[in-house]
């Protein structure tokens, strides 16, 4: 259905057309001596609410001159009964029935305008909470970046220096058993280059790009397992929905390498990694073998049947912290941050007796979103 926008003129008029239209029908049936006469203060009360000052007076000055106007010119109201009654007494109950009937209708009406301008209010405020919420989580982040870019600055120099004194050990020793640990050594200082040249490089990169999601899981996989060769990460490739394209940014990769390192952490060696999709959205499961979450050692607010996301919202003014000893309890933060900026979430169910689910769920992008992408 096409809404649009209505502007405080539009509404002023369409206020205006039904006091007219009011006083048309009061004007035949009664005139100012009609009790639903007061129906028109409901009007008047929509106008002040809604309406800017300018607006409301102009709206309470016409509902005025029109009543005025009803007290000289009206056509008066007749029973139309033949049965003998006092002419004063049928007044008299006409006028008590029609002040009762238009109490009725004018609390009705104005307790349901009320009502929907107080929800309104509330929802305002609720969502004023979450953007101010939002934006300390930003700020949290930027401060965050700020400094990974200045670490990332200092780490060059030293880490070159590392990588010049291995390659001359592997040249000085020719121990095979010494040989692969140096080799092994050099693989890790290498990759921690490249993580930082990839801190230099993503403002100059595109940004969000559309993905096949086994090019991703591929890619994710292979990091993963030059990040933590001795893990043994259970997943079946054989599986994984073919044709299917995913938002995706050098931060996803960061987040899920850092999601595997958490489930790696929890129950080594007993972490796998499955994937489910439907019509819209891609999920990507980790689950892991160790002791779960609870209610107050949740990062995030564990998994429910209703208000997931609200409460995932809600959470987000939280200090961070790290079930793990040297945790600096931001890695889920980030996480989070970096998931939802591509329009996906993420949600953590504890499992009893069987440690915790980390679901990801990512937007499935259609092949004409996929060209704008492109």
């Amino acid at each position: 259905m096409f809404k649009r926008n209505v502007s405080d003129q539009e509404f002023f008029v369409q206020l205006l057309l039904d006091l007219l239209s009011q006083s048309t029908l009061l004007f035949f049936s009664g005139g100012y001596t009609n009790p639903l006469v007061s129906t028109c203060l409901i009007t008047v009360c929509i106008g002040a609410a809604l309406l800017p000052v300018k607006y409301s007076w102009w709206a309470t000055f016409s509902a005025v001159l029109l009543y005025t106007l009803l007290m000289k010119w009206y056509v008066p109201a007749t029973s139309g009964s033949e049965l003998y009654v006092p002419e004063h007494q049928l007044m008299i109950d006409i006028h008590l029935l029609g002040m009762w009937l238009a109490f009725v209708v004018s609390a009705c009406l104005i307790n349901y305008f009320v009502e929907r301008m107080a929800s309104a209010l509330r929802k305002q405020q609720r969502d004023t909470a979450i953007s101010r919420e939002l934006q300390l989580r930003d700020e949290s982040i930027l401060a965050i970046a700020l400094q990974a870019a200045g670490a990332a600055h200092e780490l060059g120099t030293p880490l070159t220096t590392m990588a010049i004194v291995l390659q001359d050990l592997q040249d000085e020793y020719q121990n095979k058993a010494l040989a692969e640990r140096l080799k092994f050594l050099r693989d890790q200082v290498d990759e921690c280059k490249k993580r930082l040249q990839q801190l230099v490089t993503q403002n100059q990169s595109k940004g969000i790009e559309s993905i096949d999601s086994q090019d991703f899981l591929s890619e994710v996989i292979q990091q993963w397992q030059l990040f933590r060769p001795e893990s043994g990460l259970h997943y079946n490739a054989s599986q994984w929905p073919a044709a299917i394209a995913i938002p995706c940014d050098l931060t996803l990769y960061q987040t899920m390498t850092s999601l595997l390192a958490n489930a790696e952490d929890a129950s080594p060696g007993q972490v796998s990694l499955n994937v489910m999709h439907n019509s819209q959205n891609l999920t990507i499961q980790i689950l892991d073998q160790g002791t779960g979450f609870t209610e107050t050692n949740s990062p995030l607010p564990l998994k429910s049947s209703a208000s997931t996301n609200k409460k995932n919202r809600e959470a987000l003014s939280r200090r961070p912290g790290s079930l793990k000893e040297d945790g600096l309890g931001i890695g889920l933060l980030l996480s989070q941050a970096s998931i939802e900026r591509l329009g996906g979430q993420i949600q953590i169910t504890s499992l009893t007796c069987r440690g915790s689910l980390v679901e990801v769920q990512l937007p499935i992008i259609s092949k004409s979103a996929r060209e704008i992408i492109k």
